[in-house]
């Protein structure tokens, strides 16, 4: 049941993601427009799973819980970033835009979004449940 509601706050966050990518592109290169909408999506996504995935949980204060999602989410960031990158430079484009007749240019860097967010979902899923939100046995 955590992963479906870690997958739902995942899809809100890519979103915002996805929102904030696209606003921030309008000032800045792609790749750092995408680096810096991560760190606005992660803090949402630890809101959001802090009420509603683990709720549950007890509770660590706020920031220091905050600190902790965003270092996993850093982690996890490593794959999602590496797999953006690369289909933002290997030329996949190219290969996807001779298969179908869409021109992919417009959104292509939304596109590769999706590959990297769910490699490092995985990561972020798995240290989200045994560190960040970890059922504490202390009283």
């Amino acid at each position: 049941m955590h992963f479906l509601r870690f997958a739902l706050v995942g899809g809100c966050g890519f979103l915002i993601d996805v929102a904030a990518t696209y606003l921030l592109s309008h000032f800045v290169i792609v790749e750092v427009a995408r680096g810096s909408a991560f760190w606005v999506a992660a803090s949402s996504n630890w809101w959001l799973n802090r009420q509603f995935t683990f709720e549950r949980v007890r509770q660590e204060r706020p920031v220091k819980q905050w600190m902790k999602f965003l270092s996993a989410s850093s982690i996890g960031f490593l794959p999602n970033w590496s797999c953006y990158w690369f289909l933002l430079n290997s030329g996949v484009e190219q290969a996807i835009s001779s298969l179908i007749p869409v021109d992919t240019a417009i959104w292509w860097p939304y596109i590769a979004m999706i590959p990297g967010i769910l490699l490092g979902m995985v990561v972020n899923f798995t240290l989200s449940k045994r560190w960040v939100f970890r059922v504490s046995t202390a009283r």
